[in-house]
């Protein structure tokens, strides 16, 4: 199970650096461009991408959380805007960056880890470690369609990030 875990992990990663690669052959102006859509901007979706996958690592590392305490939620809040601070102002070069730095603390977490299959708390909520991976994985493919919606919005097309197209490109 722990293969199937890094393979989806390894899938999300691909993905990320797809549209940031697509992304950096833009103008920074596109990346920026204010819209109405899910987020105000392709940068801010990025950014988000980038914040949650940070919080999850953490949250997995910890073991879970099994008191959804005033004090987690408002430690939660403060880390999200720290990370969402360090971020600010970001080119689409540096994120990437960032993202392939935690990708390597990610899947260095996901190799060590002995029993992905395991429960891990969430409150009075469990699921098992593997699960929140995927939930992590599912989380930036939806973001990811929505940097592609987003382009499209504004003339721009998107690129292919779908999972049946990375299983593809692994035959090629």
């Amino acid at each position: 199970m722990k293969q199937y875990a890094l393979q989806q992990y390894e899938y999300h990663v691909w993905a990320n650096k797809k549209v940031c690669a697509h992304l950096q052959e833009l103008s920074d102006e596109v990346y920026r461009k204010e819209i109405v859509s899910v987020f105000p901007t392709i940068y801010d979706a990025m950014t988000h991408i980038y914040v949650i996958d940070c919080n999850w690592l953490t949250f997995l590392s910890r073991g879970g959380v099994t008191d959804m305490s005033v004090e987690y939620f408002q430690e939660l809040k403060e880390t999200t805007d720290r990370l969402v601070a360090v971020t600010q102002g970001k080119r689409i070069e540096e994120l990437s960056q960032m993202m392939f730095e935690l990708s390597e603390r990610f899947r260095e977490y996901i190799a060590e880890h002995e029993d992905i299959e395991s429960l891990c708390p969430s409150g009075a909520f469990t699921a098992r470690y593997i699960d929140f991976i995927q939930h992590l994985v599912n989380h930036g493919t939806y973001h990811r369609g929505n940097v592609t919606a987003m382009l499209r919005q504004i003339g721009h097309p998107g690129t292919p990030t779908d999972f049946g197209f990375y299983l593809y490109t692994l035959s090629q």
